[in-house]
Order: C-alpha cells, then sequence, then structure tokens
C-alpha cells in the first residue's frame, strides 16, 4: 500500500482525476455482480474462423479481411492516426503501409517483400541493384589484383607490393602540390635511409619451392578455378552405345572443366548455360561450382564405356536410358541400399536374371512405379561384377533414400522377423 500510495502514484491520480472532469478520460466502469455477488465474467463467443486446420477465406478483399480480424477479438486501425494515445508507443508509424508519395519516392515496386508467414523465416525485402557507371581506376585495380590473387596468388602479392611503392613514390608530390608555403624536407641523411628502405621494398618476390615428398607431382590442377567448356564430342558415341542414350539426350548440357583431363562431366541446366556461360559469365568471375557429377570415369571398366553413371545427377539421366537399367521391387530395391559387395543370390530370381544378362560395368536400379518421377529420384547408381553387384551412393542418400522408403510404407523383411522374433520371446516368457 505504501508503495501504490507514494508521491507519484498521487500526483497520476490527481491527473487523471482532471482529465475526467474535463472529459478528457471516460470514467470508469462499474463491475457488474451476480446474484452471489461474484464478478460476471465477460461472455466468450467463439470465432467461426477459428477453426483447426486452418482454413483459409474464400475472398482476400479488405472487407473480408476485417470481418475475419474482428471475429477473432482484435482491433483493427486502418491509419496511425485511428490509434489512441496510450497505444501510440507500441503501434508505431512505421507498421502501416507507405503512401503512395512515399511508395513512389523510394520506388518500391522495384522490390519483392517476402513474408515470414507465407516463406517459413524472417520478414525480409529482396532488391536488384543497377550498376549505372563504371568502378573508379582504384577499384578497378583491387577487382584485378583478387581475381589474380584467386587465380594464382604470388602474381597478386606482388602487384600489392608495386602499387605500395608507386604509393610512396607519389606522396611527396601530392604534399608539394600547395598554395605555395614553405614544406619542411628531411635531412640528406634521412632521404638516404628512407631510399634504402624503399629499394629493400622493391625488391622482387621470389617464389617459394614447392613442398612434399620427392617423385610427387609439381602441381596438381585446382578444378575450382578452370572454366566449364563443352564436352569433347568424340567421348559420347561409346556412352550413348552403352546407355542406349537417343538423339534427343542433351548432350550440349554436360560440359567439363578446362583442364584437359575430362574426369567428370558435370550436368548444367539450361537456364544457367544459356543465361550466363554462353554470355561470357566466366570472363568476368570465377565460377567455383555449378551443376551436378553426371559421368564419371572409371578405370575398371575396360572393354565398354569408360564413364559410369554418377548418382548426383542420375535422375537427369535416366528418363533417357533404355539399356542398363533395371527396375526392382521394394524388395530387392531395398536390398541394393547397402555397403560392399552384395551377393546375387540376396536378390529375387527375376531381378537376379536381369542382371545376369548385363556385362560387367555400370548400370542403374530404378524403383518399380518411379521410373520416370524425377522428383522422388529412387534410383540407384551400381557396378556390376562377375559374382556380386556394388551400391554407388554415399551413405547420407542410402539413409535418405530408406526414409522414402518408409514413407511409402514399406518395412524391410529383417525387421519384420525380428519384431515376430521378439513377440514369440514374450508369448513364451509369458506362458
Amino acid at each position: 500500500w505504501q508503495k501504490k500510495n507514494n508521491k507519484k502514484m498521487q500526483q497520476k491520480r490527481k491527473e487523471w482525476e482532471a482529465k475526467r472532469a474535463t472529459g478528457e478520460c471516460p470514467e470508469p466502469q462499474e463491475r457488474s455482480t451476480d446474484e452471489n455477488g461474484e464478478e460476471e465474467k465477460e461472455k466468450f463467443t467463439p470465432s467461426p474462423y477459428d477453426t483447426i486446420p486452418y482454413v483459409p477465406p474464400a475472398t482476400w478483399d479488405e472487407d473480408a479481411l476485417s470481418e475475419r480480424t474482428t471475429s477473432l477479438g482484435f482491433v483493427e486501425y486502418k491509419k496511425y492516426e485511428e490509434v489512441e494515445d496510450e497505444w501510440r508507443r507500441r503501434v508505431r508509424i512505421s507498421c502501416f503501409p507507405p503512401t503512395e508519395e512515399e511508395a513512389k519516392r523510394f520506388e518500391l515496386h522495384k522490390c519483392l517483400r517476402s513474408l515470414p508467414q507465407d516463406m517459413d523465416t524472417g520478414g525480409f525485402f529482396v532488391t536488384l541493384f543497377k550498376k549505372v557507371k563504371p568502378l573508379s581506376k582504384d577499384a578497378t585495380e583491387r577487382m584485378a589484383a583478387m581475381a589474380r590473387e584467386s587465380r594464382g596468388g604470388v602474381e597478386a602479392d606482388a602487384h600489392k607490393k608495386k602499387e605500395a611503392a608507386e604509393d610512396k613514390k607519389e606522396q611527396p608530390a601530392k604534399d608539394n602540390d600547395g598554395d605555395g608555403d614553405a614544406v619542411m624536407t628531411d635531412s640528406p641523411a634521412a632521404e638516404e635511409k628512407k631510399s634504402e628502405e624503399k629499394s629493400e621494398a622493391e625488391e622482387p618476390v621470389v617464389k617459394k619451392a614447392p613442398t612434399g615428398k620427392v617423385g610427387q607431382h609439381k602441381h596438381r590442377a585446382d578444378l575450382g578455378n578452370e572454366d566449364f567448356i563443352p564436352s569433347d564430342p568424340s567421348i559420347w558415341p561409346a556412352i550413348s552405345e552403352q546407355y542406349g542414350l537417343p538423339a534427343t539426350f542433351p548432350k550440349e548440357q554436360f560440359m567439363v572443366r578446362s583442364t584437359g583431363d575430362a574426369k567428370v562431366i558435370y550436368f548444367i541446366t539450361k537456364s544457367i548455360k544459356e543465361e550466363l556461360i554462353d554470355h561470357g559469365i566466366q570472363n568476368r568471375v570465377t565460377v567455383i561450382n555449378s551443376g551436378l557429377k553426371g559421368f564419371e570415369r572409371c578405370s575398371i571398366q575396360e572393354k565398354s564405356a569408360k564413364y559410369r553413371v554418377n548418382q548426383e545427377a542420375i535422375q537427369y539421366v535416366v528418363p533417357y536410358m533404355t539399356k542398363r537399367l533395371i527396375s526392382a521391387d521394394m524388395d530387392d530395391f531395398y536390398a541394393c541400399i547397402n555397403d560392399g559387395f552384395l551377393k546375387l543370390d540376396s536378390f529375387s530370381e527375376s531381378f537376379q536374371n536381369s542382371i545376369k544378362e548385363l556385362s560387367p560395368g555400370s548400370f542403374v536400379v530404378a524403383l518399380k512405379g518411379y521410373e520416370k518421377d524425377v522428383a522422388k529420384k529412387m534410383y540407384l547408381s551400381m557396378w556390376r561384377r562377375p559374382n556380386c553387384i556394388n551400391c554407388f551412393v554415399a551413405k547420407v542418400e542410402m539413409e535418405g533414400l530408406v526414409s522414402k522408403m518408409r514413407a511409402l510404407g514399406y518395412v524391410a523383411k529383417v525387421k519384420e522377423q525380428e519384431t515376430e522374433g521378439k513377440d514369440s520371446g514374450a508369448a513364451a516368457s509369458t506362458a
């Protein structure tokens, strides 16, 4: 009581009483009581829009949204002037949309607003900046140095030291370009000392000797700095013959790095190739990574094509394959998702016969019913050996494929047998 009846509270009461006397503040409402003298609670009427699951409105016009807002117990303010004074510290003017003049001045029609409730993210804006004039000389030199550094490193360091030496040379000239005032100069001994330091700074950069064991390659090509170029047409006849690829297969979207050693053939989307790579984007920036591995050269394969299908872009190759493609049921497909050498007798007889018809090399297993479903990607990159097969899929993706099969309602037979054994054991112990 002492805390509520201090000088500050007494002053506030006097202010409220003065406001009530002038009509600025409404009189306090008397609380209604029931027959027992208890305070009557306000009757709550649930809103017809408060449903589980959520049902979106039939129309998104302003009247429908206002009705829904009011029925849910909210108070709608269409403009900042409608907000009460005591609420203006919480409901600020920035909560309301800008006026037409403000939107035109800030050119908000060029921005895209992403709402958190629609994108499952925080609220943010997306806008596009346009370069209207060339960069300054200093900025151009810095960008060129960064490009050289990303591709080499040593040349960029030499450029930086040379640029620093030139700045030192130009600095005295700039200091002397005054309005005729006298300039203090160093003594001859100090100038001689500075010239010696400058000559030491301008010494050429000496490359360090390569480290490593004797007999190793001096430098292994860094694929992250090599451009994407069209693949050699001479490699495609053998690949098309082995996997039965038709003439409509998009070979132009499969590119290699410009190292002269096409170990990996990458699949590049049509939009990236036509709108970026074909327009010379690699002449201005360094493309570190792009596309997915479509084919990879394998030294094990001798008689047939030298490239196997890679799991990364397998969903873009399988729809065109007419050879070395086997459809498997749930059990055989699940049995393929394993490490190591998989013996043929662990599969069904029909699946064994399909494998025996293939020559050693790469082939693909697709889940029955999902051969053309690219989005599901129920494919496996496999390797045929004389008496067994291998699954060339990363462990993380194997777990993802198993999760997809569980979502489709598949339960492994091994687990069913284990559950049956546990149930029989429990029944025996109960008896």
